[in-house]
């Protein structure tokens, strides 16, 4: 897997200095615009995509999800792009190929003396990084460390970024006031703040404090924590460090720690390719970012030769490939998909009938037999030897995870200062296992478990959630069939990755619930790498019957009990809670963020499981 460069820019530099790497799809999952980064001796800010090069850059071809992307960000959004990347280039410390990032935060510590300051201010920190080709050197050194006045700047420790942060609910992140905050109490100015963070241990946990020895003032970080530590701390900035801007504000801030989980949450849509035929038409609309701009055939004929993607129109004449230009272009470019329709269900219908046509290189599925003991449960399983996702990052939220699918959260932040015209996209090939649910049984259990007690109580959760973000609950919502689908996806992830070779990290489930006028129920596990390649068929041949059959034995038993019961098999969201979840934890249920479409939200084990606590609510599996 190619990766994609990082760099950082110091103050007074004119060129970027290359300083770490990162995976191109982590730059739209976990590490994309507006995450900090840990580096190894570091921590950076992605920057904005108006600081990003469009060279090197790879344009991905998916009409459905660009549609749905222009649905959200608007018509000028033209294109998915993978991350910028050169296999020719060199290891130049000055290559201007990669991925921008900005120092952040701003405050780093010395684990010599426990100075802790800007690096922006004078000369006390100073960035060093004199090895091209060894990016994970670069650091930032104590230049004025009293306890390392004989050893050379570049022999000295590197300082560690200071530990915490704040924010505010709208998405503004921004280093802690350290000294506001230190000297909130003081009755005098301090001529010249000089600040030292240490650790004291105490009965309950760590104790963090920050001290000014120039006027003899101390802090303790636990008066910014907690919610009365906002009355503590100025009030938000604005501050966007990712575009480098500030705007008004005004709302309370919040302390968060350098690495916390809930600090960026992608916004990202995906879609699988779907086989859409190898005509003229569809071909050329496809590619018609490319095509559309061409003033004559010969351009359009030279493309034809040098782009793989186009190779399908290499034995047609070029004047009728350009008459389908000129036709399209007379009708204002081709009609892309109804944005109305959800992204899934184009997949549900092709997944659902599996056909010997309807395949390519890119998506080849074929159904294979259900176990003969849970045909109540399954009404058909397909294997999926061959498809490919592709995901692109419309913005990110912090504090507070989007809802699954949701593409317009209140809080969203911008990838750009402006409206963006592409957005950052990966593609990943892999294998799958698809198995449909008997929509009768479902419809029948979900019907009569919507009216039990314990469902009633994930109701209330639902409708307190709902309250707490200033959203409307919707009342149509299927809690009980979203719980036995999202349940049964995560109890087989489990076994599957025991059994496949492949982390549960790198396993992803995709649910297919439909509409209330139009209700589905199917489960899509797959593994899939950025490689042109895809993945090695571990997956999909424990699909068959006879590996299938076990597996679900064998998840169905170990759901029987989890390790922390009866706390967990017992849990049940009484108000004013808002869990959205039952008889389910780490040591059950659980899973990464990667492998979760659902921030493991909808999960009980009840719901195929007879536990005492729930007797009658489990789904008759025979």
């Amino acid at each position: 897997m190619n990766p994609a460069p990082t760099a950082t820019r110091r103050e007074g530099q004119s060129k970027p200095t290359r300083i770490g790497e990162a995976r191109p799809s982590h730059l739209v999952t976990t590490t994309g615009v507006g995450a900090i980064v840990d580096l190894p001796s570091m921590s950076v800010i992605v920057r904005g995509l108006d600081a990003w090069s469009a060279v090197h850059q790879t344009t991905v071809h998916e009409p459905r999800l660009l549609a749905k992307v222009q649905e959200v960000l608007g018509p000028q959004t033209r294109a998915l792009r993978k991350a910028p990347w050169d296999a020719q280039e060199s290891d130049s410390p000055w290559t201007r190929v990669g991925v921008p990032t900005t120092t952040f935060p701003g405050w780093v510590r010395c684990p010599v003396c426990s100075t802790v300051g800007p690096i922006n201010e004078g000369s006390q920190f100073e960035l060093v990084h004199r090895w091209g080709r060894r990016p994970d050197l670069a650091k930032y050194v104590h230049a004025q460390c009293p306890r390392q006045q004989q050893t050379a700047v570049t022999n000295r420790r590197p300082c560690v970024p200071a530990r915490f942060l704040v924010v505010c609910e709208d998405g503004h992140v921004d280093d802690f006031p350290y000294i506001p905050f230190v000297h909130r109490t003081s009755t005098s100015p301090c001529p010249g703040p000089r600040l030292e963070m240490r650790d004291a241990a105490s009965t309950q946990g760590p104790d963090v404090y920050v001290k000014c020895v120039e006027c003899d003032v101390t802090a303790n970080m636990q008066e910014a924590s907690g919610r009365d530590g906002s009355a503590n701390l100025p009030v938000c900035r604005g501050r966007h460090p990712h575009l480098q801007r500030f705007e008004p504000c005004g709302k309370a801030l919040e302390l968060m720690v350098l690495g916390a989980s809930n600090l960026w949450f992608s916004v990202t849509a995906s879609a699988l390719h779907l086989p859409s035929g190898d005509t003229i038409e569809q071909v050329v609309a496809d590619n018609w970012f490319v095509l559309g701009t061409q003033a004559s055939p010969d351009v359009v004929q030279a493309l034809i030769a040098a782009m793989d993607q186009l190779k399908t129109l290499r034995d047609t004449p070029i004047s009728d490939v350009w008459a389908v230009i000129e036709q399209l272009r007379a009708i204002g470019g081709p009609q892309l998909p109804d944005p109305e329709e959800n992204l899934l269900d184009a997949e549900w219908r092709l997944l659902s009938h599996p056909t010997t046509t309807d395949r390519d290189e890119d998506f080849h599925a074929e159904p294979t037999d259900v176990p003969a003991d849970y045909g109540r449960l399954l009404r058909q399983v397909v294997l999926v030897p061959r498809l490919r996702e592709i995901s692109a990052l419309l913005g990110f939220t912090r504090i507070t995870a989007p809802e699954r699918g949701e593409l317009e959260p209140a809080k969203r932040v911008s990838l750009t200062h402006g409206r963006p015209t592409w957005v950052p996209a990966v593609d990943r090939r892999g294998e799958g296992i698809f198995l449909e649910l008997s929509e009768p049984a479902v419809r029948d259990w979900a019907a009569a478990a919507e009216r039990t007690d314990r469902i009633r109580a994930l109701r209330r959760a639902y409708d307190q959630w709902q309250f707490n973000r200033g959203h409307t609950p919707d009342p149509t919502f299927p809690i009980a069939r979203f719980t036995l689908l999202h349940t049964l996806s995560h109890l087989l992830i489990r076994q599957v990755s025991l059994e496949c070779g492949y982390s549960s990290a790198s396993l992803r489930e995709r649910l297919y619930l439909g509409t209330p006028q139009r209700p589905t129920a199917g489960v899509l596990l797959s593994t899939s790498a950025s490689d042109s390649e895809g993945t090695l068929g571990g997956l999909v041949s424990l699909g068959t019957r006879r590996h299938l059959t076990r597996l679900l034995d064998l998840a169905f038993d170990d759901a029987q009990f989890c390790s922390l019961d009866p706390l967990c098999a017992e849990h049940v969201p009484t108000s004013p809670s808002d869990a959205l979840h039952g008889a389910a934890c780490h040591a059950c249920l659980f899973a990464s963020e990667t492998t979760c479409e659902a921030n493991n939200r909808w999960l009980d084990r009840a719901v195929l499981i007879d536990l005492p606590s729930a007797p009658g609510l489990a789904f008759p599996l025979r």
